[in-house]
């Protein structure tokens, strides 16, 4: 969870990288590309430290997410200029619009919570970030 890039697209290949592990991304260089083709649209950095870097892909089989923090920050260009702690990637399948939306949507609301941010910020494990995401959207 912990990245030790310092710039968004060696924190959007590291992040993939992990992904990659469970089989559902064919071609990790593809998805990559098709991420940071949708960053040159517009920063994905939200503010309030976060960024959803995210691409809908033929290369992506259902969905995939995942997480990854900075304890320095990364430059994403964020709309309010600050650098981002908190990354989560997504990818889905270009059939899996309505689910793609829907998550997008959903997690945009909860990182909004700055209680949220500084639970995510502090959990030491996958687990804990489970944890702290059932806690937040009951």
């Amino acid at each position: 969870m912990n990245l030790r890039p310092r710039t968004k697209e060696e924190a959007i290949r590291e992040i993939v990288s992990v992904l990659d592990g469970p089989g559902k991304i064919r071609n990790k260089d593809k998805f990559i590309e098709d991420i940071l083709e949708r960053e040159q649209l517009g920063s994905t950095g939200i503010g309030h430290n976060v960024a959803i870097p995210h691409a809908r892909t033929d290369v992506v089989e259902g969905f995939v997410i995942g997480m990854g923090r900075s304890e320095k920050g990364i430059n994403f260009k964020s709309i309010d200029g600050e650098k981002v702690h908190i990354i989560f990637l997504m990818g889905a399948s270009t059939k899996e619009l309505n689910l793609y939306l829907r998550l997008l949507a959903e997690l945009s609301k909860l990182l909004m919570n700055s209680s949220f941010r500084e639970q995510l910020m502090s959990a030491r494990s996958s687990e804990e970030v489970l944890e702290v995401f059932e806690k937040f959207e009951k």
